[in-house]
């Protein structure tokens, strides 16, 4: 935040009449809490108006030294903003106080859920709003630790439902997110808005000793808890062993110290450092210089040190600023936090919180995972742009770490498999080795990574395997089915031969199964046996005598074709000789029939004109009809571009019992959908049982039978789905999708998310 200090004449006696809230609309609480709401209402309200005066003098000065035109107008517009909202403010202020006394049950309070959007946190106003309203409920929280157990304890006993220190009604996050949501609204500068947080911080946050302590007895007056103070006044009462020297005068000084801070006046260091203050992590607020970053890097360093002895399974969330706290008093010093470190403290806190909370990852890779907070928070520290750089080695090295354990399954001796081996070497390193040169995350990233290159080639090896067998019972499945579909439009309504029939069935369908397998649909080779097929039964039912001249071109090709069929079924030379020769006697029929049918066709013509003439030279007469024999139609043959979309039409019906008793599916079913969106590689959870639970990744589509593979890690196959079933399987939510996108930007994204909630009023 940008210094304040310089003074202009206050505007506070030109605001509005003092804002009476007495008949606001009371909701039925107990009698004590609705006495101390409204009086806790006023005192706050009372001390937001010297909030207004104490912008207004900020704000205009800030605009006087503004760097640019374009920020100088949104400061003074957001100025002017203030001054007309202010009672606007004070009201939405005075209506969300009133809502926090009306507690809700656990089960009823909203979880606040991330949303992933693409959004940059180096530049998020919302995060920067964030950590600061974060900050000062931390600070607050510190400061009056002990009036705010009292008051949650009184509160507990009138409500009926457990009340504790995030659901107290009067609590610092109640006040701090009352007073952020009446400001939200407000269209002004970030430089602004954060301002009016500082100074809410300054006027009101920071001055609530005497408010909890007045909240208390009033509680007290009305009979609630009224000896809580008595057992620690008793132990108060006792001699207690005094420190002497320096560690008294340090005692005695921090003594002073919070009293003047509770009162509410200003601290003058001067020369006197840090000595003038009690030992531990004190609030920016306090007077004394921010320690500089080299300190600070040496305290997590000795953290980090003693941080990499606990248990690799029992890691969680760590508390930094308590961790600096306890240090700090065992140090016997006093300091406090740079507010860009602080914020990136917080930012790291969140982070981390996101990652061991993501169920992408199994709960033993994500322990080990979880002890890179210390490092990557020095490596933050450090350099400040480490959460813009998307290409640092650190942010590389916690995505590939977490990349390879996406789909890791948890084993009765885990401890010993190679991934977790190496993993857990990684950040054994990471612990041990790094202080302030990050050059060591590039050198575990490329060990890491050819680590990951040959676990990777083993099971690929495994999988290919598997992918090629599903692929070739597919091809199978499917060249059945394209075959099937070419024979039955040949062969349906026609009246063929049963040695015809016999080559169809016996090798033709053999010789197009195999070139559709080995070269499929769109071949040439295909087209040819396709036509083959098509000729050889043209060349048993073409009419005759008329394609006499035709069939005797096309016999020398087809037979020329046939037996290069024959060869490749290698049919038994003496099955070959009798298909030959029965097809040879069919040809000698139909030749016969052709010379028979063409005499007869002779002999009718020379009869009809011997017809004719007599007709000529006798009297007209009545012609006589003539009734001629009808003769049966078949089918026409279909000619090949029919036959190329029978092909392409032709299903193929594959035997999956596990489909049996599925309902389809609407087209426009989401579940549905999801199976054309899935990307190869993607990550699942697959739940076959309560006691079953493994994760599995896609490795192929097979399209031609819509066929979905899954493999584990290894490689090997561990579930197939048919469409409809994977449809269902997803809508059952028996096969649930792994996020295995970049850990750490999920985990940006994530932030940004629950700060645009908070936003929009998520609380």
């Amino acid at each position: 935040m940008m210094n304040e200090s310089n003074k202009v004449v206050s505007l506070a006696e030109k605001s509005a009449g003092k804002l009476d809230f007495s008949t606001r609309k009371k909701m039925p609480l107990p009698p004590a809490a609705a006495v101390l709401r409204d009086k806790a209402r006023n005192l706050l309200l009372e001390q937001t108006k010297q909030l207004f005066a104490k912008v207004d003098d900020s704000l205009f000065s800030m605009a006087e030294r503004a760097h640019g035109q374009e920020e100088q107008d949104g400061l003074f517009q957001a100025l002017r903003l203030l001054r007309v909202e202010r009672r606007k403010i004070a009201e939405r202020f005075a209506d969300n106080l009133d809502q926090a006394f009306e507690v809700k049950s656990p089960e009823h309070e909203l979880e606040q859920g991330f949303a992933s959007e693409n959004l940059s946190l180096v530049h998020n106003d919302e995060l920067e709003q964030l950590v600061a309203a974060d900050t000062m409920v931390a600070n607050a929280k510190r400061a009056y630790a002990e009036p705010l157990s009292e008051l949650s304890l009184r509160f507990d006993t009138i409500y009926p439902v457990k009340i504790h220190e995030k659901n107290n009604p009067l609590g610092p996050d109640a006040i701090c997110d009352a007073f952020v949501d009446a400001v939200r609204p407000l269209d002004i500068h970030i430089r602004a808005r954060l301002t009016l947080l500082k100074k809410f911080e300054q006027v009101v946050m920071l001055q609530l000793q005497d408010f909890y302590e007045l909240c208390n007895r009033l509680l007290v007056d009305h009979g609630v808890l009224p000896t809580l103070r008595e057992p620690r006044r008793e132990a108060g009462q006792q001699p207690a062993r005094r420190p002497s020297g320096p560690a008294a005068a340090g005692a005695a000084a921090g003594t002073g110290r919070t009293q003047a801070a509770a009162s509410g006046q200003d601290i003058n260091v001067g020369a006197a450092g840090s000595g003038s203050f009690a030992p531990g992590l004190l609030p920016a607020t306090a007077g004394l210089a921010p320690m500089p970053a080299g300190d600070l890097l040496a305290h997590l360093g000795e953290l980090q040190n003693s941080a990499e002895h606990q248990g690799a399974a029992e890691i969680q969330l760590l508390n930094v600023n308590e961790l600096l706290q306890q240090r700090l008093v065992q140090a016997n010093q006093a300091a406090s936090l740079a507010k860009v470190d602080s914020d990136i403290i917080k930012l790291i806190e969140m982070l981390f919180s996101f990652i061991l909370e993501d169920r992408s990852l199994a709960m033993p890779l994500k322990s080990q995972l979880g002890r890179l907070q210390l490092p990557l928070l020095k490596v933050a520290i450090a350099d400040k742009s480490f959460f813009s750089k998307g290409g640092h080695p650190a942010r590389k090295l916690l995505n590939e770490l977490a990349d390879a354990a996406t789909g890791w399954q948890v084993g009765d001796s885990y401890e010993s498999d190679p991934l977790y081996r190496e993993i857990s070497l990684v950040v054994d390193r990471v612990l041990d080795e790094f202080d302030q040169d990050v050059n060591i995350f590039s050198q575990l990233l490329e060990s890491f990574r050819a680590f990951i290159v040959r676990e990777r080639k083993r099971a690929e090896m495994l999988e290919r395997r598997v992918v090629d067998e599903a692929d070739g019972r597919a091809k199978t499945q499917a060249a059945r089915a394209r075959v099937a579909a070419v024979m039955d439009a040949l062969m349906a309504e026609r009246d063929l031969p049963a040695v015809v029939q016999d080559w169809l069935h016996k090798v033709w369908n053999n010789v197009l199964f195999l070139t559709c397998v080995k070269d499929g649909t769109d071949s040439e080779d295909w087209n040819r046996d396709v036509r083959t097929a098509r000729d050889l039964v043209w060349s048993v039912q073409a009419p005759m005598p008329d394609s006499r001249q035709q069939l005797l071109g096309l016999l020398p090709a087809l037979q020329e074709r046939l037996r290069e069929g024959v060869e490749a079924v290698s049919l038994s030379p003496f099955e070959a000789r009798n298909l030959f020769a029965g097809l040879k006697e069919v040809y000698r029929e139909r030749f016969a029939l052709a010379q028979r049918l063409a005499a007869e066709r002779e002999r009718l013509a020379k009869e009809q004109a011997e017809r004719d003439l007599r007709e000529a030279a006798a009297p007209a007469e009545t012609p006589v009809a003539v009734e001629q024999e009808e003769v049966p139609v078949e089918a026409a043959l279909p000619q090949m571009e029919e036959l190329e979309q029978v092909v392409a039409q032709a299903e193929v019906v594959t035997a999956e019992p596990e489909q049996d008793g599925l309902a389809s599916l609407p087209e426009d079913d989401p579940h549905w959908q999801m199976t054309f969106r899935l990307a190869q590689g993607s990550w699942f959870e697959l739940k076959r049982s309560e006691e079953e639970q493994f994760r599995c990744r896609l490795a192929a589509v097979i399209r031609d039978i819509d066929q979905f593979i899954f493999v584990n890690r290894n490689g090997a196959k561990v579930a197939e789905f048919a469409r409809l079933e994977l449809a269902h399987a997803l809508r059952a939510a028996q096969l649930m999708p792994l996020d295995d996108g970049m850990l750490f930007e999920r985990a940006l994204q994530s932030v940004i998310g629950s700060v645009r909630q908070k936003r929009d009023g998520q609380k």
